[in-house]
């Protein structure tokens, strides 16, 4: 009698033992399509684009070549362009023809167009001042797959862009997640979709961190466009990466399809794309955030915000397409949402008030925690473009933040 009171409790246990005891494989990774063939970088010829830098002194330059990692570009200050000016203006005081005449002259036989030579860590962000930007979820077709969303979706993403040489800090229980982008801004304030089709537009790489155990406690599951958590978890000092090239084409749909991007963790590459496989056109992202102008529902640190501040995307802010296939990120497992679960009921959550959805999230920050699959301390993460540069990027620890900060060596 007591046997058969015993086997079912001890069967019970022995599965509850063998459910926690199983760890998820912290090597699982999403899978990506990568293009057989490596990504080689380079500079457009002028009669596809002018292509534009600045160096951290404010000088701004005509990118004439790259190559090994060194670019070649020319001084614009020798040619009525004015130091710390915008790339936009600089491109306005020196004109589109005097500058694809001295890219043609750097690069032609003769090599009269005097280019030095610059690294990228000599260069600043090509983007604008903005500290305020039009970010863009899910708007390729299989990392909407992987995340499990239904349709493309805005909000506004806030911090200033840093340069493509630097850092990013891995916080305590912050899950730490990549992503590579395409990012255009303008040279004027965007409020209509005709300001759009008459503006110039500037192309730069990009890349969006985010935090995604932040995410996974706020994000509204049935309904991303509900503007709970993507600003939270997207937003920081150092969670804008920018890239050193603004790329200005003479006809930006046709750069935009064939702009290959891609990311390394490390030397394993792991998301690789073209901007012709984005589910919407920057047009598009345009006319889609000109129609949702009203609702307050986007949420940053506790204030309610538009998606647009003062109904448009102002000179200086960026419009990202958001990014392919690849993150780190993975919704929870069967296996961990059936631990989520248990570990709900055997610690008595139920009893505290605790959601039975809140546990099982805990439950699987605190195994992806563990399991170390988000980016560490010590990691970098490279960024490539065809035609606009890169990005290099070390994860350091918020002791080695602080050691810089306060301008102090390490040991």
């Amino acid at each position: 009698m007591k046997t058969a009171i015993y086997l079912p409790v001890l069967i019970i246990v022995i599965c509850i033992g063998l459910i926690f005891s199983v760890r998820d494989d912290p090597a699982r990774t999403n899978p990506i399509s990568a293009e057989s063939a490596p990504l080689v970088p380079g500079v457009l010829p002028s009669s596809e684009a002018i292509t534009l830098a600045k160096t951290h002194t404010g000088v701004p330059l005509l990118v004439t070549g790259l190559a090994d990692g060194l670019i070649k570009a020319i001084d614009l200050t020798n040619h009525g362009a004015q130091l710390g000016a915008d790339l936009f203006d600089a491109f306005a005081a020196v004109g589109e023809t005097r500058l694809a005449k001295l890219e043609m002259e750097a690069t032609g036989s003769s090599g009269v167009g005097h280019a030095e030579s610059y690294t990228f860590a000599q260069l600043a962000s090509a983007a604008g001042d903005g500290e305020r930007h039009l970010s863009s979820g899910t708007n390729f077709p299989e990392h909407a797959e992987e995340t499990n969303s239904q349709s493309v979706f805005a909000f506004p993403k806030f911090g200033p862009p840093s340069p493509p040489v630097t850092t990013v800090v891995k916080r305590e229980g912050v899950l730490l997640d990549y992503e590579v982008e395409l990012c255009v801004r303008f040279d004027r304030d965007i409020a209509t979709v005709e300001d759009f089709d008459a503006a110039r537009k500037g192309f730069f790489l990009c890349a969006d961190f985010t935090d995604r155990a932040v995410l996974s406690r706020m994000i509204d599951v049935d309904n991303f466009d509900s503007g709970s958590g993507f600003s939270d978890a997207k937003s920081g000092p150092d969670f804008f990466p920018t890239g050193p090239f603004l790329v200005i084409p003479t006809d930006w749909e046709r750069f935009v399809t064939a702009e290959r991007i891609t990311t390394h963790r490390g030397n394993s590459l792991r998301q690789d794309a073209r901007g012709g496989e984005m589910i919407l056109n920057f047009r598009q992202l345009i006319e889609k955030a000109l129609s949702d102008l009203e609702s307050e529902r986007f949420v940053f640190r506790g204030q309610h915000f538009h998606l647009l501040d003062q109904k448009r995307l102002a000179r200086g802010q960026a419009l990202m397409s958001g990014t392919p296939e690849g993150v780190i990120f993975m919704p929870p497992t069967s296996l961990q949402i059936t631990r989520g679960g248990l570990q709900y009921v055997l610690s008595g959550s139920f009893l505290r008030g605790q959601s039975g959805y809140d546990s099982v999230v805990e439950a699987f920050i605190r195994e992806e925690l563990r399991a170390g699959r988000f980016l560490q301390a010590g990691e970098v993460i490279r960024y490539s473009s065809s035609s606009m540069g890169e990005i290099s990027i070390t994860v350091v620890s918020e002791n080695e933040d602080e050691v810089a900060l306060n301008g102090v060596d390490g040991p």
